[in-house]
């Protein structure tokens, strides 16, 4: 039988991901949350009080209606799926929503990659994009806060590249626009709240191959890895 070990060392030359420790973004009093911490905030979903989870549902409901009656608001619903066939890739997508229409949307395979890897690639698709827009806040829904922490960290970690495009995107986005801010909600897709269930559904309903050299993760190849050796 084959060693698992050896089958680590040959998944090696499939990964895609690059890190980059000298990047201006990661250097401590550079970063982004070292020069706007105003900017951004989070705002974190109870899932185990239910009690709790329905205030934060009531407030989310709450933000999405003044944003409907407010030009400078865009909301953007990010969501991603992992499709279990090893010939599918994970797939990543982000809604776009103004003055309570949907104005646009983004979808991009993810290649092998775990559910936090692509939830992080959706929240890149929602946060590059939306800095395009000309408003002032943007309202990130995700249901993963702690990818939103990692998306606006640019240290070195996994799927750093992901966040180095946000925190990039942001910086010019706050830099030009001193009065902007970006807030990242917490809402379980299980929830199906309204917008980023149609999100889910999105990502869902999506099957793309993966091809014969699908972009691959770190954290996929350890999973993988991991799995091989738990089996052996």
């Amino acid at each position: 039988m084959r060693s698992p070990l050896l089958d680590t060392e040959a998944s090696l030359l499939n990964l895609t991901e690059r890190f980059d420790s000298l990047h201006p973004e990661t250097r401590p009093g550079c970063r982004l949350l070292d020069n706007f911490p105003d900017h951004v905030s989070f705002h974190p979903c109870d899932r185990s009080n239910g009690r709790t989870r329905k205030l934060q549902f009531d407030a989310l409901d709450r933000l999405c209606h003044e944003a409907s009656s407010d030009l400078s608001t865009l909301v953007v619903a990010t969501d991603a799926s992992v499709i279990p066939p090893r010939n599918m890739q994970a797939v990543s997508v982000a809604h776009f929503w103004r003055l309570g229409e949907q104005v646009s949307s983004s979808k991009a395979p993810a290649g092998r990659a775990t559910a936090l890897d692509a939830e992080l690639f959706a929240i890149r698709l929602g946060v590059v994009k939306a800095t395009s827009f000309d408003v002032k806040c943007i309202v990130i829904i995700t249901d993963s806060l702690t990818v939103a922490r990692r998306a606006v960290d640019a240290s070195i970690h996994l799927d750093q590249a992901h966040s180095l495009a946000i925190v990039q995107a942001l910086r010019g986005f706050f830099t030009n626009h001193p009065d902007c801010s970006i807030y990242f909600w917490d809402c379980p897709s299980k929830a199906q709240w309204s917008l980023h269930f149609l999100a889910h559904e999105d990502t869902t309903s999506t099957k793309i191959a993966a091809g014969r050299h699908p972009a691959t993760s770190l954290d996929a190849l350890r999973s993988k890895s991991a799995a091989a050796c738990l089996d052996a």
